[in-house]
């Protein structure tokens, strides 16, 4: 089913996956990319969607960053190959992926869940994101989480550690602080590379969705080639 690359690829996010899962308030991962395609190529990264606990989605995004760091494993423009790329945060409450036309459909159909903490958040994320299926079938791959054994270490490490945060109401204030500081960062970051390239600029940021790196080559240009071959719905 997957080409060498793609595997060893596999096989690197299987061995860190522990990691993402015991950082509190993620609830699911999906991979997307060239990963999730089986065309993974040496220099490709691994890109993850991540479904986040509502009201803690810019938290976990800072604690799952910070993982990736500590690790050495997080993507940079500088070093891209078989590094964690993640690509977008939805809130648990409503995972509603953004750009929903027949671009977005086209990538997001391939995304494949990796893991979950319950069976519930992928059925919830695909219903969330049935819009797709007015553009594409959705595989029934995209339905079953490729790894299937239990990370019962992870698990109790995320459980104990939200606990703890909720409890002392930590959950709350370091979530305040997660969204003030790294979206006036994001933001100030993405005006840069909108003024260099503004056909290019894709950027959507709110409480429940973080969305700065859209894994769609090149989105606004196929857009437009689209619309000019009248081919874009």
């Amino acid at each position: 089913m997957f080409e060498n690359e793609t595997k060893k690829k596999l096989s690197k996010l299987k061995k860190y996956l522990p990691i993402f899962i015991a950082c509190p308030y993620t609830r699911a991962i999906f991979l997307g990319g060239s990963v999730s395609l089986g065309t993974a190529k040496k220099e490709s990264d691994i890109d993850l969607f991540v479904v986040s606990k509502n009201n803690r989605v810019w938290l976990n995004k800072f604690l799952m960053t910070l993982a990736a760091c500590v690790i050495g494993e997080r993507r940079t423009q500088k070093k891209l190959a078989d590094k964690f790329c993640f690509n977008v945060f939805l809130s648990d409450s409503n995972p509603s992926l953004p750009h929903q036309d027949r671009i977005g459909a086209d990538f997001y159909r391939n995304l494949l869940p990796v893991w979950s903490e319950n069976e519930n958040e992928v059925k919830k994320f695909w219903e969330a994101n049935s819009w797709i299926k007015k553009y594409f079938d959705i595989s029934p791959a995209s339905q079953k989480n490729i790894f299937e054994r239990k990370n019962i270490l992870a698990d109790s490490a995320r459980l104990f550690l939200e606990k703890n945060l909720d409890i002392a109401g930590l959950g709350f204030v370091l979530e305040k602080i997660s969204f003030k500081l790294q979206n006036k960062y994001l933001k100030n970051r993405l005006k840069k590379s909108c003024a260099k390239l503004p056909e290019e600029y894709d950027f959507f940021v709110s409480p429940d969705l973080i969305a700065y790196h859209f894994p769609i080559s090149n989105y606004y240009r196929e857009l437009k080639r689209l619309d000019s071959e009248n081919l874009y719905k």
